[in-house]
């Protein structure tokens, strides 16, 4: 009985912060991410982000997770590309740096998870924070890229001035 009680604890625990999480960087303007994207920057090792199919074959399974839209309804949607305007494609680069920054963080939150589990529950928490966090860090890893360089062949930097503002 005491396990379904942790069990219980710990899903109303990450339902209350991912949620969370996920409302607060909503409210956060835009422009705040775009100016951050030098943290969100593609390393050469990840190939204009090839590596993340390669390694994780990550088209065969990003369509089947969640998106932000699907429960917040002023959410950009990252599943379907409606266009490929300048516009579109910049906020699509700019909504994967916040959807990236927001898995982070979730992902960073896992310490918490000690505070009130023994430490066998606190360690299955951590594989949680990794498998409910890091396929979406991935799937931006592997999308950005492939934005970025979208804009690139139209002859476009990426235009902070003309990202809708949040």
């Amino acid at each position: 009985m005491k396990i379904f009680w942790l069990f219980i604890k710990n899903t109303f625990a990450w339902l209350t912060l991912q949620l969370s999480l996920s409302y607060l960087f909503m409210k956060i303007p835009a422009h705040f991410f775009d100016k951050l994207s030098c943290c969100f920057r593609t390393f050469s090792w990840e190939q204009g982000g090839d590596v993340w199919q390669r390694w994780f074959k990550v088209k065969q399974w990003k369509t089947v997770l969640p998106d932000s839209s699907s429960i917040y309804s002023k959410s950009f949607n990252h599943r379907n590309l409606e266009a490929t305007d300048d516009e579109t494609l910049n906020t699509f680069r700019i909504e994967a740096n916040r959807a990236e920054m927001t898995h982070g963080f979730s992902l960073l939150l896992f310490p918490l998870f000690y505070l009130w589990n023994p430490k066998w529950a606190a360690r299955l928490n951590l594989g949680f924070a990794i498998m409910s966090n890091l396929p979406f860090i991935i799937i931006q890893r592997y999308n950005r890229p492939k934005i970025e360089q979208l804009l690139k062949k139209k002859g476009r930097k990426y235009d902070t001035t003309r990202t809708k503002k949040r």
